[in-house]
């Protein structure tokens, strides 16, 4: 068939200069040539769309089945406090002098929308419901990925977790929702008592080393007391202080007594000989607490070894209070882990089980109709119009070839 033989596209003809209209700027003659492409060719827009849209009709009512939606609701259980909770949170201000927190804290329980995108939840659902076979799928990476795309969860503004499950039977729907929920209950226990074997591992070993250290320090301070006879510092240095004191207040009165009996007796007398050998002894009393110990009867700390025992014994108490309350917090933890590692944690209770929907969540299939009608008409205007203008361009191509003579 000659190119010359086909239907000429005729131009969209031009009003006279004179006329009273405005000039057709080339973006409105686009527009009329388009709007008259459009209109010639309605029949085969309209027969188009109504074809794609009774297709879809067809298929979305004979071969979409209809899915159903089952809906759970959940929140985290509420875990009472026990005496052992009770007893290691009295020790906080203490833990927080030693520069120490608390170990362990937190939530009993892990979010459930974490839970729900495990493999090991996905998997076992998929081989307890059969969904393989169902999805017709070849491996279990493929039917796990088909699982998750029906699974759903949420947070709610409330605070609650909604867990949902799309299937194309509302009962099946309903019964893999509360296995889920069962499921991320079974989970979270497991992942608990996983965390409670590995923190009684560590409480155990630092207790332990807990009982060790404080042998060790009480061992110190007892040497400590033994070496130097010390039960209390500051009471035993008081009282030293007050004895030295004493003493020497004797022996100025002493003197005074030796000076005025020289004086009335004479140096020779016997009332001199007695001041004098009563303040040699107290000379001596005061030269031993000063320079050393008196171990026949003394409980006295030297007062010229005074700073140095008393900054030991400050260490060893130190120590001793440190270890001590060290041992009052790790044994309950360490009771508290044994407990958490043989308990059952259940993290969550359902606030609504899932029952069977009577109403179906999908397809949409008025929706489906009205995208297809709408979708068959702005796709068949378009193809239209792109085919007018590529007809277009072949005309006037093989028009200018004839009057070239090419």
């Amino acid at each position: 068939m000659n190119i010359m033989d086909q239907p000429r596209i005729e131009p969209t003809r031009i009003p006279p200069a004179d006329a009273d209209t405005k000039p057709l700027t080339p973006a409105r003659k686009a527009w009329v040539e388009n709007v008259s492409i459009l209109l010639r060719y309605k029949y085969l827009i309209l027969s188009v769309a109504l074809a794609v849209s009774a297709i879809t009709g067809w298929y979305s009512f004979t071969q979409m089945p209809n899915y159903f939606k089952a809906r759970a609701v959940i929140l985290p259980a509420r875990h009472a406090n026990g005496a052992l909770d009770n007893v290691t949170s009295g020790l906080a201000s203490s833990l927080k002098d030693l520069g120490m927190a608390k170990l362990g804290g937190g939530e009993d329980s892990y979010t459930p929308l974490s839970l729900l995108r495990s493999r090991e939840l996905m998997e076992k659902m998929v081989r307890q419901f059969n969904f393989q076979t169902m999805y017709r799928d070849k491996t279990m990476e493929d039917a796990i990925d088909d699982f998750s795309k029906n699974l759903d969860g949420e947070l709610s503004e409330e605070g609650n977790f909604i867990i949902t499950f799309e299937d194309t039977s509302p009962r099946r729907a309903a019964e893999v929702t509360n296995a889920v929920v069962e499921e991320v209950n079974n989970v979270n226990s497991r992942l608990a008592k996983d965390e409670a074997e590995h923190n009684i591992t560590y409480v155990q070993a630092r207790y332990q080393q807990n009982l060790t250290d404080l042998d060790t320090a009480e061992h110190a301070f007892l040497a400590f007391q033994r070496k130097y006879g010390v039960f209390s510092l500051t009471e035993q240095a008081r009282a030293e202080m007050t004895a030295i004191g004493g003493m020497e207040e004797q022996k100025i009165g002493a003197e005074v007594q030796l000076h005025n009996a020289e004086q009335m007796y004479g140096s020779n007398s016997g009332e001199v000989a007695v001041y004098k050998g009563t303040i040699d002894e107290l000379e001596s009393k005061l030269a031993g607490m000063k320079v050393g110990m008196d171990a026949s009867a003394s409980s006295f700390v030297p007062t010229n070894v005074l700073p140095d025992v008393a900054l030991q014994y400050l260490s060893l108490t130190r120590e001793f209070e440190i270890q001590s309350k060290l041992k009052a917090f790790l044994l309950p933890a360490y009771e508290q882990a044994k407990l958490d590692e043989s308990k059952n944690l259940y993290g969550f209770v359902t606030l609504d089980a899932a029952t069977v929907p009577v109403h179906k969540a999908g397809p949409q299939r008025s929706l489906l109709l009205l995208a297809a009608l709408v979708g068959g008409l702005v796709l068949t205007s378009v193809v239209v119009i792109v085919f007018s203008g590529i007809q277009h361009l072949r005309y006037n191509f093989a028009h200018d070839r004839e009057r070239m003579g090419v």
